[in-house]
Parts: structure tokens; sequence; C-alpha cells
């Protein structure tokens, strides 16, 4: 192969080893730069962190061929439940409602979707294949563009993919602006054993302080995101677990019986942010590197997957040069246009959530009930729902 066939992505976290795993399925010469080695990877502790895999996701990880090794290590959602607490307003998405033989989605702990990925990667692309090094400056000439590590190493390629995550550094290097917001609150994330079978259901309660919603893992374990003011987080975080516990168990009705913990309790501030273009010449962004997103509505990582299926299916069709300007374009321009629409979803179901003014709270409670009672509605929501 030439310096033009080859593809280094820089980030070997859920996107980057996603997108090296598809590439290298398609038989491109794919590098994964992770500054991380994979022992530490593999032995990574639990931080309470969990996602949910939408079946819109599920589904173009299928056409990636790559769900089958993946399913085994999620818990299928199959039952939704919303409710604001503002207004005592509910709506129940059953599976029944949902179109296709596909669950609502997912869920995983992250650690262990990572981990799964990593050896997926290994085992596709070869040992070789992972640099275990950090990005320090990007080189262009007439042939391509390269990346140079800070360990001296000089990786040449016909194109560079960024998935080095909110923060990143290849980002910064290729001189990309950023858009980036405060939401002026923090979200708790831990694991919690219980009692009480879940039934794979997501429960979401939106509260004033902010949204609080399990992810089932298995029968018996749950994940939860619990988005508090900065301050009330922290004090959550580090007071008594029972208290924590016993919070959450008022919080959520008792459906999970009395819950012990099974993590470490996170607290992560919440922002938002969209770089201001996802290309420059022979490099891309994709996942958080692009863009970020407040979690309610489990946006986040599927925006990624989506940005991963996008790009491959067009490096695929150019596997000589996936670098060319005409791959680049046709991303920015398939991905840039539904990435802002969901950025911006998010922003106004997180304000409108914590939004207590009773007019407000009046018509989100009239709108939840009329979602609860009208199927067509309903089947409407879930469909957009179940993508990203």
């Amino acid at each position: 192969m030439s310096r033009n066939d080859r593809v280094v992505v820089v980030g070997g976290g859920h996107a980057g080893l996603l997108m090296g795993l598809a590439l290298a399925g398609h038989g491109i010469d794919v590098q994964v730069v992770e500054p991380a080695a994979p022992a530490a990877i593999r032995k990574a502790p639990p931080d309470g962190r969990t996602l949910a895999l939408l079946a819109g996701s599920i589904l173009q990880l299928e056409e990636l061929g790559l769900w089958a090794p993946l399913a085994p290590y999620g818990a299928p959602i199959r039952r939704v439940e919303v409710l604001d607490v503002g207004s005592a307003a509910k709506v129940s998405y059953r599976e029944e409602d949902a179109p296709g033989p596909v669950p609502f989605g997912q869920g995983f702990e992250n650690r262990v979707l990572r981990q799964v990925l990593l050896d997926l990667f290994l085992e596709q692309a070869g040992r070789r294949h992972l640099v275990t090094d950090r990005v320090s400056a990007i080189e262009r000439d007439a042939e391509g563009i390269a990346v140079r590590t800070e360990g001296g190493t000089r990786l040449p390629a016909g194109l560079v993919i960024g998935a080095d995550g909110r923060g990143s550094g290849l980002r910064k290097l290729a001189g990309i602006g950023l858009q980036r917001w405060s939401y002026g609150h923090a979200a708790l994330g831990f694991i919690v054993r219980h009692p009480v079978d879940n039934g794979g259901a997501v429960l979401e309660r939106m509260r004033k302080g902010g949204p609080l919603a399990t992810l089932p893992l298995r029968a018996d374990r749950t994940g939860i995101t619990w988005v508090e003011t900065p301050e009330r987080a922290k004090a959550l975080a580090e007071g008594e677990p029972a208290q924590l516990l016993t919070e959450l168990d008022e919080a959520l009705d008792h459906a999970l019986g009395e819950p012990e913990l099974d993590s470490p309790v996170g607290v992560w501030p919440l922002s938002g942010q969209h770089a201001d273009r996802y290309v420059a010449p022979r490099l891309a962004l994709v996942g958080d590197a692009a863009h970020g997103v407040h979690p309610i509505h489990a946006q986040g990582f599927n925006m990624g997957i989506a940005d991963v299926a996008a790009l491959v299916r067009l490096i695929a069709a150019r596997p000589d040069e996936p670098g060319s300007p005409d791959v680049l374009r046709a991303y920015e321009r398939q991905r840039r246009g539904p990435n802002t629409r969901s950025i911006w979803l998010t922003h106004g179901l997180a304000r409108l959530f914590t939004n207590e003014l009773v007019p407000v709270t009046r018509a989100r409670g009239a709108a939840l009930t009329l979602l609860d009672r009208l199927r067509p509605l309903r089947r409407f929501a879930i469909q957009r729902g179940m993508r990203a």
C-alpha cells in the first residue's frame, strides 16, 4: 500500500477504536495512536460511567459487521418511562410500540465497552497497528499528511482522523476553533445492585435540579446518571453512601428495591461544545473531538457512531485516496447538519425540563400525557429517539 492508502486515528477511546476496527474490517491500512497502554485500558477500575447504544446505532454497527461481538456485553432496553416530577405527568414507551425487531437500545458500562473494542481491534488489525504514544505535531507536504509523536515516531498517512475526545489535541494542532457553553450543572455517575429486577427499563425522572436516569446493565445491576447543581452533586458524592442511596431510592419510587453501590461515584461538570468545522486538508474529526452534548436523551456516543459509520462508508468507496477533498466535503455535509440538530435538541430538552414556571410545567405535563395516550405519537417519538 502507498502512503495515501493509510489512515491514522488519533485517540483510542470508544470512537477511535470503533473507527480503527471498522476501517480494518474494510481492509484499510490503519493505525490508532493512544497514550494509554493496552494493559492499562484492560485494568481500568470502575468509574461509574455507563452509556446507552440506541437502536439506530445498533443498526449501523450491524451494517459495519461489528454488532454481534459487542451485543453480549450489553443489556437490552425494553421500556422507557419518563416522569416529569413538576407536573406528575408521565409517558411509558413500551417494546411493542417500537418499529422492527430491535429493542430501544442496549446499556453498557463504559470501561467494559472500551476493553471489548480494544481486544477486537488488536485481533482484527494486529498489535503493531496500535501505537502507544501521544501526538505532538502535524506535518503536511505535497504527498500527504503525517503525525509526529512525543516519542519521535513519524506516522505518514493519506488521512488523519481525530477521535481524541472533547479536549482534542489534534483539533487544536489543526487550528480548528470550538464553540463551548456550560449548563451550570454536574452529573453524578455510578452503578448500583438491587434486589428487584429492572425489567430492562430506563427510568427518567425530570426534576427541578436536573434529570435522573437509570440504565439497565443486567437484571440486578443498573447505571445511574443524576444531574444536580455542582455544589449539591459534590455533597452527594462526598457524603455518606447511605444518604445517596436513600435519596435515589425515593426519587425512583422504590422501583429497584434497596440499592447498593457497585462502583465509585464520579462527578463530571456538564457542558456542550461544537467544532467550527469537522475537516481540514487530509484531516477529519469524529465523536467528542467534533461535538459534545448534555447527557439527556443519550445522544453523545451515538452521534459518534453515526460519524464513524458515515466516514467509513465514504473511505471504503475511495480506499486509494481516503483523505481526498471529495471524501472530506461529503463527510462534513452528511454529519454537521444532523449533529447540529441533536445538539440543540438536547440543549432545548435540558432547558425545558429544568424550567419551573407554571405555564411551562403545565405545557410539559400536557405534552407527556398526550404522548402516553396516543400510540401513533408515541411511535413517532420512539422513531426519532432511537437514532442520533
